[in-house]
């Protein structure tokens, strides 16, 4: 609930920004040679992501709770696969390391926008916090659309790093590579990071001992949640791999994507004290759920900090 809350806010906040940042980005292509990405496509704006963005969102309509789940993931793949594709119709070669860096995006968001439609009609109580949540409340059109709207922007946002690597992909410098390939490597870990975490604690809640007890096997022996930790990682890498083409483009493009990976940072640290929370007040008087906290770490491995 606080979540859907504090993207929508989120979003709505920075709309004037993506207005500012389609209006100025034919001019980003300025200075590169004629032989690059971003002249080739010179005519893609923010505001194609923005589109790609509210297709997959538009599930809202069917439920207004899929903003925030299966269409949040399909809507990664979405601009991820319609980035890719802009990029071949252009007909210029699309470096290894950026094809790599929009393939990452698909598998996540393919991938999590199964897994939580599923998730959807699987958990029983999944359904029941989400009848509660404050999106399924917006039943009017009106306020539906503003949310998709919103939420969408605020996807593309986040993804707006690949953008700006598909733009600039054949003009970034060479000594840059190894920051694309660490951010590719960060991405994709992340990525299946999450995949992994997702399925175990999945596995563990369908079992006898997930009933009536934590999750603590696998990821979550050493971390009590993984799952937010590779979103955390796949946003991380998206960005860095990101980040080269952006001192190619102008320093501008780092606006919407230092705001997409602050919000993502924000959700996750809440998520997770929330969720620390809660399991508290359930299993807090329990010593051995005691010394799996004092061992474990929110995020990360307690012994790494």
């Amino acid at each position: 609930a606080a979540a859907a809350a504090a993207a929508a806010t989120a979003a709505s906040a920075t709309i004037s920004a993506a207005a500012a940042a389609s209006a100025v980005l034919p001019q980003l292509a300025i200075g590169v040679t004629e032989l690059t990405m971003a002249n080739v496509l010179s005519t893609l704006p923010l505001a194609v992501m923005w589109v790609l963005s509210i297709i997959p969102c538009c599930l809202g309509f069917v439920n207004p709770v899929y903003v925030f789940s299966v269409g949040y993931g399909l809507s990664v793949a979405a601009q991820g696969a319609g980035l890719w594709a802009l990029a071949c119709a252009s007909g210029v070669w699309v470096p290894a390391l950026c094809a790599a860096h929009l393939a990452g995006a698909i598998f996540y968001g393919v991938r999590l926008g199964g897994f939580l439609y599923w998730r959807s009609i699987k958990w029983a109580e999944w359904g029941k916090k989400a009848k509660n949540s404050p999106e399924a409340k917006a039943q009017t059109v009106w306020s539906r659309i503003a949310v998709v709207l919103c939420c969408a922007l605020l996807y593309a946002f986040m993804c707006s790093p690949m953008l700006w690597h598909v733009q600039a992909a054949n003009a970034i410098p060479s000594f840059y590579q190894p920051v694309i390939a660490a951010g590719v490597a960060v991405q994709w870990t992340g990525a299946l990071v999450e995949a992994v975490a997702d399925h175990q604690k999945s596995a563990f809640k369908f079992s006898e001992a997930g009933a009536s007890r934590w999750c603590d096997t696998g990821l979550y022996a050493g971390v009590r949640h993984p799952n937010y930790t590779g979103e955390m990682m796949f946003w991380l890498g998206t960005f860095v791999a990101g980040l080269p083409a952006m001192t190619v483009c102008g320093w501008w493009p780092l606006v919407p994507a230092a705001l997409g990976l602050s919000f993502i940072n924000y959700l996750m640290t809440s998520q997770a004290k929330g969720q620390d929370a809660k399991q508290e007040e359930r299993y807090g008087t329990i010593p051995e759920y005691r010394a799996w906290v004092e061992r474990t770490g929110s995020l990360f491995y307690k012994n790494w900090y």
